[in-house]
């Protein structure tokens, strides 16, 4: 027996055996019925009816067992060695009974009635070849007890007619013998390889429900802190509001203070580390009666089916000192802090999208104010989310209802004191209110509108320069660009076709970019930015020092300018002065030009021309105005 299941294994082999026997015993009554009863032989007749009578008891007997067996299998009782046994005891009984009527009856039988005999066994034997091949031990038994006997007393007859028949039965005995036990063997390795793909299936069936399992888990839960992921928190609160139609429940919303600088100073692999030990924090403390996210970066959702003022400020006070209980990495140990919002349903909103916005709302008001341990949503916070949407909505349409407009603020050559350069500055007036760049540029960054706008930006400030270099000023144009059309794979190609429309010079151009922009060493970016270089543009990095510059990424850029920021500028008489000093001796080691941003007062003119500084601009030499006013100041700045 095969080591895949033994017992399936004979249980199948014998009931083939027993599928098969019904025939073979019908047959098996028909051909002695025909041979006993069919001639009359005088003595032998009365001895082969009870020949006749003998074998047919036996078939009786066979039938009845399997009638057993059939009984047996519907009743589920499992296949044992005894019922093999059984079978093959009333098959060897009834070969014996043949070869028995073969040799015994031989010599009181007519030529006519010997070769009835042979084609009978011989064809007995050939079926027994296909019908008992579930047995070989048997199969092969079955044939030789049938036609051995018989060739060898036909071998050995007195008659010489009867010696080619026993030869050709010995030679037909032994090709049966082959034939029943390849007959066997193939049915035996049928059924084994038919367990083993079952089993296989089986297995296979495992692994595709454990795969199954697996994928419906990454699907549902975030990969690194295994906490429910944004689409499985949604599904998981949306199917609590439908099931409980009284439902109440408060949304925190907590984002991590400091986190950046973790994985700046220790690598991103330990703000992994601290993620996954905060999400552990999280579902040991908030197990019951809560829905924990991780929304996104290092930002978290705890929905608490809690909603009183106690409850709210209990819970926001437990999640304050599970975010500060210390981290431990490697040999140090990081301390955190969290701003948290936080929103209720169906108080504020019975939109469960919606309600997470006001959540994070408040998170970012208690991130700018520090007051409280959290900030719960409130009429200021909702005026302020409905103007915010009022105005990402409106500033999608600025540029086709031509409500944009720039502005132009002069830069200096602090040795000539004339003006070298414009930086094209972008305003956005709805309705008659002018919409400050510090508000409605982060809300197009966000909803995508600012690829439009930017592009906008690019065209008309190109246009203005091409008129100032036609007019004889031979200015240069700033240009700020955001890092959302960098990430665009055609933003080089657009802009060379801008530059080839308005026939205007790449080096008159300068593309002013924030620091930030270095941060992330994206290939792509850092590739785009070199295209442009090639294609004769400058590149000024603007507010620096605010943001996480990497030194490296910018020395190998090359850029042009680097312009300090006025926070700097505005503490020149303490700290900032260091910091000038630093970015001066860095950017002379690099080749690089620096602009000083925000000056207003006379002494910073005068300290930062002491310094060296190449280029000056702020609202000391002028505010931000029109191309027309532009234009007015020219002559006389050009005159000097």
């Amino acid at each position: 027996m095969s080591q895949y299941e033994p017992l399936q294994i004979l249980h199948d082999r014998v009931d083939l055996l027993y599928r098969n026997a019904v025939s073979g015993i019908a047959i098996t009554v028909l051909a002695s019925s025909g041979l006993a009863l069919g001639l009359n032989t005088g003595f032998a007749q009365q001895n082969k009816r009870l020949w006749w009578i003998s074998i047919t008891l036996v078939c009786v007997l066979r039938y009845v067992d399997v009638f057993r067996w059939h009984r047996k299998i519907k009743a589920g009782i499992p296949c044992k060695p005894l019922d093999l046994y059984l079978f093959r005891c009333g098959a060897i009984v009834t070969a014996m009974l043949w070869s028995f009527y073969c040799v015994y009856f031989f010599k009181y039988a007519s030529i006519f009635e010997l070769l009835g005999s042979i084609v009978i066994v011989s064809a007995m034997a050939g079926g027994a070849c296909t019908v008992l091949s579930g047995d070989r031990l048997l199969a092969i038994t079955y044939t030789q007890i049938l036609l051995v006997p018989y060739s060898v007393l036909l071998v050995f007859s007195e008659q010489a007619e009867h010696h080619l028949l026993g030869i050709l039965g010995l030679a037909f005995a032994f090709v049966m013998f082959t034939t029943a036990r390849k007959a066997a063997d193939f049915t035996h390795e049928s059924v084994v390889l038919r367990h083993q793909h079952e089993h296989l299936l089986e297995n296979m069936q495992g692994e595709v429900n454990k795969r199954t399992q697996q994928v419906v888990e990454l699907s549902q839960h975030d990969a690194l802190t295994k906490l429910l992921n944004r689409s499985a928190f949604l599904a998981e609160a949306e199917r609590y509001v439908q099931n409980n139609k009284k439902a109440q429940f408060s949304v925190f919303f907590i984002d991590l203070d400091g986190f950046k600088p973790v994985n700046d100073n220790f690598g991103h692999k330990a703000g992994d580390e601290i993620l996954q030990a905060l999400a552990q924090r999280l579902q040991a403390n908030f197990a019951a009666n809560t829905l924990i996210c991780r929304w996104g970066g290092d930002e978290f959702i705890v929905l608490s089916k809690l909603i009183s003022d106690t409850d709210i400020s209990a819970i926001a006070h437990r999640i304050k000192e599970v975010v500060h209980r210390p981290f431990e990495l490697n040999d140090s140990k990081v301390e955190m802090d969290a701003s948290i919002g936080v929103a209720l349903y169906p108080n504020h909103s019975k939109n469960l999208s919606e309600l997470i916005s006001y959540a994070d709302v408040s998170m970012y008001d208690n991130k700018h104010t520090h007051r409280d341990e959290y900030v719960l949503f409130n009429n200021t916070l909702a005026e302020q989310v409905r103007r915010e949407f009022m105005l990402s909505s409106a500033i999608r349409h600025a540029v086709r209802k031509e409500q944009l407009s720039l502005k132009y603020q002069p830069i200096i050559d602090t040795p000539t004191g004339k003006m070298y350069a414009v930086e094209a500055l972008l305003r956005w007036n709805l309705n008659g209110e002018t919409i400050p760049p510090d508000v409605f540029i982060p809300l197009a960054e966000k909803n995508g509108a600012i690829r439009e706008l930017g592009y906008w930006v690019l065209e008309q400030a190109m246009l203005a320069q091409k008129q100032l270099h036609v007019s004889g000023q031979k200015l240069k144009m700033c240009i700020n660009v955001s890092i959302a059309q960098f990430e665009e794979p055609e933003f080089v190609d657009n802009i060379e076709q801008l530059l080839r429309k308005h026939q205007t010079q790449a080096a008159n151009i300068h593309l002013e970019l924030t620091e930030s922009v270095f941060s992330t060493n994206q290939p792509k970016l850092l590739s785009a930015i070199k295209a442009l270089q090639q294609l004769g543009f400058h590149i000024s990095i603007d507010d620096f020092g605010t943001g996480y510059s990497s030194l490296s990424v910018i020395q190998d850029l090359r850029v042009n300018v680097i312009k300090i920021d006025r926070s700097f500028i505005s503490k020149l008489a303490s700290s900032g002065n260091a910091i000038v000093k630093a970015v001066m001796l860095m950017a002379r080691e690099l080749n690089y030009k620096v602009v000083a941003e925000g000056i207003e007062e006379d002494y910073q003119a005068e300290q930062l021309k002491a310094l060296g500084i190449d280029f000056q601009q702020g609202f000391l030499y002028s505010k931000p105005i029109d191309y027309h006013e532009l234009v007015q100041q020219l002559p006389a700045a050009a005159g000097e």
